[in-house]
């Protein structure tokens, strides 16, 4: 197909090449299929002997099916016959792979060979619900032994005459890229283009793809690479004087846009893009953009980072795909794109178990944070979601690439996500500690607007207005958190209790601005105050060390955090006592009915704040004593 799209594309000169990486390739997959039915009859016929896999013989030659993995394990005898799962689509993927491995020489010389071809392919054994005859597959497989011809020895011998043709067709390797025609003056050219795609290469790790070839066409050096192993994902370009223009096909149109994205910092000028078809027939996209260059100096720049990008393109549609369980689709773009700009990639997270990894990273450290259905963002949110599998993407490609082993990379990232959840609690008590801040702001503004200043009244409502209004939206973003992660609705039950100390506090602000407090029950009052105050204050302090406190706390913060409990608790208690005395002085020597009720009304509101704040401290008491000590 690659040769198709070439032609479709007008670069019928890359074809040969095009064809002869793709007869190579097929050879990989051919030996991969033989080795996966041989093993799989031997293991269905000697069950008890070791299981192999191949999972790293099918990447290698770049077949994505991981349910192949399983079919030497699922091969089972049936009589005189083995069932091997999957028998007759591997098959008839041989087959294929036959005919693409023997389309160079056919184009070239074809000396009797498709005679061979058809007449080796129709005596292919015919297999009935994965049913194969292991004497006919032997047979299949066997080395020209006997002088019988075999679909075996066939690949043998067009494997021998494509490594001919490659020397033939390729004059030189220039640092890796299959050379041939070129001038002298194309050469700092593809050796610049190859620096970049040689530094980044890396990061494919076993996948195949990024092979290259170079030649000059039409008055120009043209630069091929296969990316990787999909038909319809081709580059080629083009370099005439010091402009660099690009041709890029690929049947995602979402990873076309990535491409794009990755060449902005070149300033590339991208045509219209369009669709076009192949003779086959299967549609993909096509672009072409332009990068211009003030001398050789720039332009051999612009090639080498056009090379070393191609590398995020590899399996990158895969990696957008496994990231749904766990992010919103601009998180997942942003993502990759990162991976890339900094060089990090996403083949690492993919080598490493890609989904799986995260997946057995929560089923190991949510607990009941998650349930059936959720999105990891939708339980830690989008951010903290989005910093995670940042980690994972370097931690996985860093790790892999240094040589350390798969189970200490599962344990880091298993006790990074532990810490991001772990998170959401401190986050928690972050937000319920501003809050709190606020409630001391309403408690000062009340107790210093008994003695107000001149013209302040107004002032002073609008901020209490203010601080009440603040105070409410952090108890919405907390029940908004809650609904990702009920296992923490303490958090929202205690603001919603401490909220009321808020409510109460910006509703005494409004009766204090109604007229001028004054006379012996103002005494009373301000001692009421003074012990709000004093309360909003301990209360700012329990929740500053509830912070400190985890499971291996010390004496010391424990102490601390319990001592300002109980401070709380002691206040409520005199604040009762305070109201009671406020009360008594206010029907003795209040001036008037309307200085009776305002007193009265105040210290009623300053009361019902206390019992608010000790009701949140009891809460918070029994959270951190029994679910973060005791839990």
């Amino acid at each position: 197909m690659k040769t198709q799209i070439l032609a479709a594309i007008g670069e019928a000169g890359l074809q040969p090449l095009a064809l002869l990486n793709g007869a190579l390739a097929a050879n990989d997959r051919i030996k991969y299929g033989f080795s996966l039915l041989q093993m799989a009859i031997d293991h269905a016929e000697h069950p008890e002997q070791p299981v192999a896999t191949l999972k790293r013989e099918r990447t290698d030659c770049g077949i994505d099916d991981p349910d192949l993995d399983s079919t030497v394990a699922g091969a089972r005898m049936a009589g005189k016959f083995s069932h091997v799962p999957g028998a007759r689509r591997i098959m008839a993927h041989i087959a294929d792979d036959m005919r693409v491995m023997a389309a160079p020489l056919l184009a070239e010389k074809p000396d009797g060979l498709a005679a061979r071809l058809d007449k080796l392919l129709a005596a292919l054994p015919s297999i009935t619900d994965d049913l194969l005859d292991p004497v006919a597959v032997a047979a299949m497989m066997h080395a020209g032994h006997g002088g019988a011809d075999s679909l075996h020895q066939l690949v043998m011998e067009l494997h021998k005459r494509l490594n001919a043709m490659q020397a033939t067709l390729a004059e030189e390797t220039l640092d890796g890229a299959a050379a041939y025609n070129l001038a002298p003056a194309d050469r700092p050219f593809v050796s610049a283009f190859m620096a970049g795609v040689n530094r980044t290469a890396r990061l494919k790790f076993a996948h195949p793809g990024l092979a290259t070839t170079a030649t000059r066409a039409g008055g120009r050096l043209v630069i091929q690479n296969d990316i990787g192993t999909t038909d319809a994902h081709v580059i080629v370009i083009h370099v005439q004087e010091l402009a660099v223009s690009v041709t890029y096909t690929d049947v995602h149109a979402e990873r076309l846009a990535f491409f794009e994205d990755m060449l902005k910092p070149r300033g590339v000028t991208w045509d219209a893009q369009r669709t076009a078809v192949v003779p086959a027939g299967a549609a993909f996209y096509l672009v072409t953009g332009r990068i211009e260059a003030k001398d050789a100096d720039a332009c051999r720049s612009n090639l080498e980072f056009l090379g070393s990008r191609l590398v995020f393109l590899i399996d990158w549609n895969r990696a957008r795909k496994q990231l749904r369980g766990f992010l919103r689709g601009p998180d997942r773009l942003a993502l990759l794109l990162s991976a890339a700009e900094t060089d990090i990639g996403h083949r690492g997270f993919l080598e490493l178990g890609g989904a799986r990894l995260v997946n057995q990273a929560i089923e190991a450290t949510a607990g009941s944070a998650m349930h059936f259905g959720d999105r990891l963002c939708d339980v830690l949110g989008d951010a903290e979601t989005l910093a995670f599998l940042t980690f994972v993407f370097r931690a996985a490609t860093e790790g892999l690439l240094s040589g350390q082993s798969h189970a200490l990379l599962h344990d880091r990232i298993r006790v990074t996500l532990a810490t991001h959840f772990s998170n959401e609690e401190r986050q928690l008590l972050r937000r319920a500690a501003d809050h709190a801040g606020l409630i001391f702001e309403l408690a000062g503004l009340v107790r210093d607007g008994l003695h107000p200043e001149p013209d302040g009244a107004g002032k002073r409502t609008q901020r209490a207005r203010r601080f009440e209004h603040d105070a409410d939206q952090m108890v919405a973003d907390t029940r908004e958190a809650v609904r990702r992660r009920p296992d923490y609705a303490v958090f929202l039950r205690l603001l919603e209790v401490a909220d009321d100390a808020a409510d109460e506090f910006e509703d005494a602000a409004f009766l204090l601005d109604l007229d001028t407090l004054d006379g012996k029950p103002l005494e009373a009052l301000q001692v009421l105050a003074d012990l709000l105050a004093n309360a909003s204050q301990e209360w700012i302090k329990a929740l500053g060390h509830a912070a400190q406190i985890g499971r291996a706390a010390s004496q010391a913060e424990t102490e601390d955090f319990l001592t300002a409990i109980d401070r709380i608790v002691a206040i409520e208690h005199q604040a009762d006592d305070a109201e009671r005395t406020l009360s008594v002085t206010t029907i003795k020597h209040a001036r008037d009915f309307r200085q009776l009720h305002l007193f009265s009304a105040i210290g009623g509101r300053f009361e019902a704040a206390a019992d608010a704040l000790k009701h949140a401290a009891l809460m918070l008491r029994d959270h951190v004593l029994e679910d973060v000590i005791d839990g």
